[in-house]
């Protein structure tokens, strides 16, 4: 094995286990913690979103951003059965939840950290379905494709 070969697993693996630790993460917070803010107390709610957040950017937010580098250099470094317009349709993907993240969903949480509101949770919860949910289902097939073929090629 050669040293782009071996460069090649490195980088391939930690994309996949960063962008699958993301999507389990982003699965949980969309699907169960955005849910349960309905039934916090109005009076509660503004500290309760505020630790809420404090504790998402070093759980979730840094690796989002981290699964970006690997990503980037699958470009130049992935396992050669992997065609490089699978690596451009995992970006786009990626790319399409971090744009909806800052022009929808961080308009929403900031004016949540103001005060409850059952409409801005609701919300919350459809653009992030569509606009972050779909996309990141989409990139997991498309990365679990990109695994398959990978450990395919190395049982042949």
């Amino acid at each position: 094995m050669n040293n782009k070969n071996k460069a090649s697993s490195i980088v391939f693996s930690i994309y996949i286990l960063l962008s699958f630790y993301v999507f389990g993460g982003g699965i949980v917070n969309s699907l169960v913690a955005y849910r349960t803010w309905r039934w916090v107390g109005a009076d509660e709610f503004p500290k309760f979103h505020h630790v809420d957040s404090e504790l998402i950017i070093p759980l979730f937010v840094i690796f989002f951003f981290l699964s970006f580098i690997p990503q980037i250099l699958l470009f130049w470094f992935r396992p050669s059965v992997v065609p490089k317009w699978m690596v451009w349709l995992a970006l786009l993907y990626n790319l399409v939840t971090l744009i909806s993240t800052i022009t929808v969903q961080i308009p929403i949480q900031t004016k949540l950290d103001q005060a409850f509101s059952l409409d801005l949770i609701e919300k919350l919860i459809s653009t992030d379905m569509i606009w972050r949910r779909i996309p990141m289902f989409l990139l997991a097939i498309t990365n679990f494709s990109m695994l398959y073929m990978a450990i395919r090629r190395s049982n042949k």
